[in-house]
């Protein structure tokens, strides 16, 4: 009976090692929306927005997958980081019952840094950077670089490492996005 048990587990344990070097690529965390984002753009009497492209830098690191030590990070959206962006724009003005297809008024990008450190033992931390711009009836009326960086407690242990740096990316992308939205000259470009 001691035997069948020990072939169990010597091949749950090489299974686990297995996981542990090679790792794995999985999606990030799906975005939620901040209720502050939603609620400073309600009170900003903005006018109804339409989302369009956000592209990334060509050949940026993490534009379309992030490393996490010996795993590796993909938008759960679309085909790089910029479509995540695009999507969490897209749910912030729909919640605000500001989001029209139709719209004349149009906000876009080009995301240019997306990184997250998991490699740290004690403490990690992730950037994104990207070029917003809004457009009504096709005339640029702002053109801004908004970034934000966060840092968090880290382990040496990958199973506790990872997962941190992963749902932090969500968190990231709020104060982004909360960066714009503060913004008085975006609030004047999309104004009624």
């Amino acid at each position: 009976m001691k035997k069948r048990m020990i072939k169990p587990l010597k091949w749950l344990s090489g299974l686990g090692a297995c996981a542990f070097f090679v790792g794995c690529a999985g999606p990030a965390p799906n975005y939620s929306p901040s209720i502050d984002n939603v609620e400073l753009l309600k009170k900003s009497s903005i006018d109804t927005l339409k989302v369009g492209q956000i592209g990334v830098t060509p050949e940026m690191p993490g534009a379309s997958a992030i490393n996490l030590r010996a795993s590796s990070m993909v938008s759960p959206v679309g085909a790089h980081y910029g479509d995540y962006l695009a999507a969490a724009l897209r749910q912030e003005l729909e919640l605000a019952k500001l989001q029209d297809p139709q719209s004349k008024v149009e906000v876009s990008g080009v995301l240019t840094k997306n990184n997250i450190d998991a490699g740290g033992i004690s403490t990690n931390e992730g950037q994104i950077e990207a070029r917003f711009m809004v457009k009504r009836s096709n005339q640029v009326t702002y053109d801004k670089v908004k970034k934000t960086e966060m840092k968090w407690e880290s382990s040496f242990a990958g199973a506790v490492a990872i997962p941190r740096a992963a749902n932090n990316y969500p968190l990231m992308v709020q104060n982004l996005l909360s960066s714009l939205f503060i913004d008085p000259d975006f609030i004047r470009a999309v104004k009624k």
